[in-house]
């Protein structure tokens, strides 16, 4: 019965969505605050099984970070934001791939869910309420823009930390 799911999964193009499912549990959450007193979201960052910090934002680590507000902002707002954390000067492939991502933001009201989701057959996706806005496959974008919250500059230095922390800084 189990071959039979997974070639019925297979035939539909389902597959790769499960292994993502499967293969990524929580590693950490946080809330993210505005002027370090208004609640702005929640997050929790997804990863599988034995990611250490060190390979967090390399390419071939699958990654997910799930974003779910508190409050409602705009399309700008959040553009704004991840320009306090985005690199000055990127390459034209990133910046490119970073403009494209920002004009898929929308709203979003107390309860919606952003999904930043990187798996290195697909790329980074974006998604708003599981619903897919923007994929990306350009080599670095995924270091780059989950840097605005586990870079070496994120949003928050709090955020990263509750993040990340219980993970190994490097494998055994």
């Amino acid at each position: 019965m189990k071959r039979l799911l997974v070639f019925v999964f297979s035939g539909l193009g389902l597959s790769s969505g499960l292994a993502q499912t499967v293969a990524l549990q929580p590693v950490g959450q946080a809330t993210g605050y505005w002027a370090g007193l208004i609640p702005v979201y929640d997050a929790t960052l997804w990863a599988q099984p034995g990611t250490t910090q060190t390979d967090l934002l390399s390419d071939q680590t699958p990654l997910k970070l799930e974003l779910c507000y508190r409050v409602g902002l705009t399309e700008k707002e959040f553009i704004e934001a991840a320009d306090q954390a985005l690199p000055k000067q990127l390459p034209v492939a990133l910046r490119l791939a970073t403009e494209r991502l920002h004009q898929h933001y929308e709203a979003v009201q107390p309860k919606d869910c952003y999904e930043l989701a990187y798996q290195p057959e697909t790329g980074v996706q974006l998604r708003l309420n599981n619903e897919l806005k923007y994929q990306d496959r350009t080599q670095g974008f995924k270091a780059v823009y989950f840097g605005i919250w586990l870079g070496d500059n994120p949003l928050s230095e709090a955020v990263k930390a509750d993040l990340t922390d219980a993970l190994p800084t490097t494998s055994n």
